[in-house]
């Protein structure tokens, strides 16, 4: 059993609770009179992906910090709700029946594939999430030792990077939804134009 605390400097996480693109803490350390409670943001936006702290607020009274704790996490999962409203596409997550499954043998470069639902967060398990083109990394080549698959989203064009692992296949054709065709033509053609720029540019 793993009876290592999370800690923030001198601080104590005493409640961490992830919602959309932040964690919200409540930190405790009692020796600190002045304010014991501490609540902050936590996210992960830099290239390193390490522990980055924002917005913090201190005081000695538990109950002042624990409505803001609460009132932190309101505000984000409004955000989400909002954030989902917005999306266009239907949002029933894609499943094993879907696709072909991941095969570690496969070559999955330049292929539409579909990212594990448990591998998001749970408010994030929709569509929109987990339809990816293969762009790239060690794993995305076939019998390779290397996990880095480098992927960009259909639905959004960001670019991210996952594990081999976290891909639960590649999508059957039959199953490519009328707006994934078109944003994979779009973002194929953009970045053939960016290839041929940066040739033009050698």
């Amino acid at each position: 059993m793993d009876d290592s605390k999370r800690m923030v400097d001198t601080y104590e996480v005493k409640h961490a609770i992830h919602v959309g693109d932040k964690e919200i803490l409540f930190l405790v350390d009692e020796k600190i009179t002045s304010r014991p409670y501490i609540v902050c943001n936590c996210s992960w936006d830099n290239p390193l992906g390490v522990d980055q702290y924002s917005n913090a607020m201190g005081s000695a009274d538990y109950l002042e910090m624990m409505t803001e704790f609460t009132e932190r996490l309101r505000k984000q999962l409004e955000a989400v709700k909002a954030e989902r409203n917005k999306i266009t596409v239907p949002l029933q997550p894609f499943t094993l029946k879907h696709c072909i499954p991941s095969d570690y043998k496969e070559n999955i470069e330049n292929k539409v594939v579909i990212i594990r639902a448990e591998c998001l967060r749970p408010e994030y398990r929709t569509t929109d999430k987990q339809l990816v083109l293969a762009i790239g990394g060690f794993g995305a080549h076939g019998n390779s030792r290397g996990r880095a698959v480098y992927t960009v989203n259909l639905y959004s064009g960001k670019e991210s990077r996952w594990n081999r692992e976290d891909i639960l296949g590649t999508l059957k054709p039959e199953y490519m939804p009328d707006w994934a065709k078109e944003r994979l033509k779009q973002i194929q053609d953009e970045r053939q134009a960016r290839h041929k720029n940066l040739e033009q540019e050698r």
